[in-house]
């Protein structure tokens, strides 16, 4: 099947589409961030290991993105969702988003996060190896550009940045009261990394 577009509507359509382009349609192996699976739906195959910090479903073991029970270089395919919401203040716990998601205390914490994350995800990928990593930017007074951060961070970890697809989804929370400084953020980057170090 051939795939002429980049920027997506439908989350599902847009994974099949990096599946199919750069892992032959075959499944994701781990996802150590697994949460709910929301990812798995519509034809889209569970991966073989499953993890999260605080699962929320019974086919999930417990487990740390920054710290997993593989050796080096033995998985063949990975995603990653971290969380993109930092700086609680106002009313920021009471978003939908904050209520069902870690939010970090500051971009220190997210940084780091990413940091220790890819840095593992280096560690266990084989050379060759796919990492899809979903990340958004993120504006509350000002705009973290945080896609390129990851960026930043996965070359640092030995990462070539095969692809990037973007999915755009619609606004669901806004303050209409406040002038707006900044242009919404309603779209969120999907990086294709291969691991090019041993």
């Amino acid at each position: 099947m051939k795939h002429n577009k980049s920027v997506f509507e439908d989350e599902r359509e847009l994974i099949k589409a990096l599946l199919d382009v750069h892992n032959n349609g075959q499944s994701i192996e781990l996802d150590p961030m697994y949460f709910k699976g929301n990812f798995y739906k519509d034809g889209i195959e569970k991966p073989k290991y499953k993890f999260d910090l605080n699962p929320q479903v019974k086919d999930c073991e417990v487990g740390d993105a920054t710290n997993l029970p593989f050796s080096d270089n033995s998985i063949a395919s990975m995603i990653l969702d971290p969380p993109f919401l930092f700086g609680v203040h106002g009313k920021t716990k009471e978003y939908y988003s904050s209520q069902t998601h870690t939010i970090f205390q500051n971009f220190e914490e997210l940084y780091k996060c990413y940091s220790d994350i890819l840095k593992e995800a280096s560690r266990i990928l084989k050379k060759n190896g796919l990492l899809f990593f979903k990340c958004q930017d993120y504006t509350d007074s000002k705009t973290t550009l945080t896609h390129i951060y990851v960026y930043q961070l996965a070359m640092e970890n030995g990462f070539y940045a095969k692809d990037l697809a973007i999915l755009v989804k619609p606004l669901k929370i806004y303050n209409g009261n406040l002038q707006q400084r900044h242009l919404r953020k309603i779209h969120t980057y999907f990086y294709v990394f291969e691991k090019i170090i041993k």
